[in-house]
């Protein structure tokens, strides 16, 4: 099988086009996962009653969920029912997988401070809004960004599984220009590369907000 290097290029250049609207929707994604990750987080950090519990359930629920299975259930539910556009329906999938992941994060960095700054912080007249953005955010920032960039990636890798809904992305923009000469191979590949090059700008501005933010941050304490 002879490998075409310009159709692979032609390919890249078509899929090109989809990156803007793959990579709005995936941050739009992310950051509202985090909005939502971050109350269910602070419920189950602080043992909030009832909703401490429904916080566990949820982060059950869609930690034992499929990706695809979520797709497949919004599809029914919002597209075929009130025709919902199939971007939206997208970003609302991974919305629901960031909020777990970035509950998670959000509850391992606040798990990560000295329990004895709470105490020492409301002993000297800290009220718990000054306390979370005074004390407890500026620490939990630097060990947040690391898996943050995870957060990120994954969303931007589940945007392809989203083509079984008929979402058009990065993957699928470069599959539509083999339908016709059907070099699926120069097309994958090309939408391989465009994902790798993604990916490294992604790791390579986080590792810079990471060392930026850790030489910054305070070492801890009151």
């Amino acid at each position: 099988m002879d490998f075409d290097l310009a159709f692979m290029f032609k390919a890249m250049a078509e899929a090109g086009t989809a990156i803007p609207r793959s990579l709005l929707i995936a941050f739009s994604a992310v950051l509202a996962g985090m909005s939502f990750g971050l109350p269910l987080a602070l419920a189950r950090f602080y043992r909030v009653p009832v909703i401490h519990a429904a916080a566990s359930v949820w982060i059950t629920l869609t930690k034992g969920l499929p990706e695809i299975l979520i797709y497949f259930m919004l599809f029914v539910l919002l597209a075929q029912e009130h025709s919902f556009p199939i971007p939206l329906i997208a970003l609302i999938g991974i919305s629901i997988a960031s909020s777990t992941e970035s509950s998670e994060m959000f509850r391992g960095a606040l798990e990560s401070i000295d329990r004895s700054q709470f105490d020492a912080a409301r002993s000297i007249g800290h009220g718990e809004a000054s306390l979370f953005f005074r004390i407890v955010l500026p620490q939990m920032i630097p060990v947040c960004i690391p898996v943050a960039s995870g957060v990120v990636i994954h969303a931007i890798k589940a945007l392809p599984i989203a083509v079984l809904i008929g979402m058009h992305d990065i993957l699928n923009t470069a599959l539509s220009a083999a339908v016709i000469n059907y070099r699926y191979l120069e097309s994958y590949i090309a939408a391989a590369l465009i994902f790798w090059a993604i990916f490294i700008i992604v790791e390579r501005l986080f590792l810079l907000v990471e060392k930026r933010f850790r030489y910054n941050s305070p070492k801890g304490g009151i």
